[in-house]
């Protein structure tokens, strides 16, 4: 049995990849894969991360979030268009289906339960669908919008400028109007799902670049890549997940 002054327990999300017999490394079976970046930043801000896999069986996520205090929803591929009530109509999206079903029970319990969360990069993205929002199923539908692609790069070291509003939990995390991120998506926010609200945006194009609730809910979402910027906003994100879910898991023993 867990003890209360336990570390926090943050379960990440994972990418995926489905069997493809063309493909010989690392295997031609499916797995789920995240990187290291991600559980390195939980760790340093004093939380005890663990991976979930993208299992079919959802009816398992009220079992598998008795084990954790806070969720990390990580970057990867696209949400399928599906959730927001469209045809694919973009052709460079990669889709994995069976991860958009766990991640969307995630969520919609772990709402119900208030536990922690805090969504990047596709994470935000999903979050937004979840709430009723939807996206640009590639950025090139939106006129207005520059390049957040890293342009055939596979180093996450494409930066633009982004505007945080005063008012709003993001700004109280990181107590700045203005930080520099990076940037690797071809899918932007269209409209802003139902009890989200935007709070930061690209400063160059207004691109949505964060989300949170309009309530109490310890529920936020940013569209850059924290755990790849080694810098006190990005620490500062990480360490509003893990105190959070500290203080979620407090609540949870008395």
């Amino acid at each position: 049995m867990r003890k209360k002054n336990t570390a926090p327990i943050i379960g990440i999300t994972c990418s995926m990849e489905y069997d493809d017999e063309k493909r010989k490394i690392p295997t031609a079976y499916a797995f789920d894969y995240l990187k290291r970046n991600y559980h390195e930043a939980i760790e340093r801000a004093g939380g005890i991360p663990i991976l979930m896999p993208n299992t079919k069986r959802t009816e398992n996520v009220e079992n598998i979030l008795e084990l954790v205090d806070g969720l990390l929803i990580s970057g990867g591929n696209d949400v399928d268009p599906v959730f927001y009530g469209e045809k694919r109509v973009a052709r460079n999206l990669s889709l994995t289906p069976e991860r958009d079903h766990f991640e969307m029970a995630l969520v919609e319990k772990a709402i119900g339960q208030d536990i922690p969360m805090l969504g990047i990069c596709r994470g935000m993205q999903l979050v937004n669908v979840f709430f009723g929002g939807n996206l640009y199923q590639d950025l090139t539908f939106e006129k207005k919008s520059l390049d957040h692609t890293l342009e055939g790069s596979n180093i996450y070291d494409k930066k633009h400028p982004v505007i945080i509003r005063e008012e709003s939990r993001l700004f109280e995390i990181i107590r700045k109007k203005k930080i520099t991120v990076n940037t690797s998506h071809h899918q932007i926010v269209k409209t802003v799902g139902r009890g989200l609200v935007a709070t930061a945006w690209s400063e160059e194009d207004g691109v949505v670049e964060a989300l949170e609730s309009e309530d109490d809910h310890s529920l936020l979402g940013v569209q850059w890549h924290p755990e790849l910027m080694p810098d006190k906003s990005s620490k500062a994100l990480f360490d509003w997940l893990v105190q959070s879910a500290k203080d979620y898991g407090l609540r949870r023993f008395d």
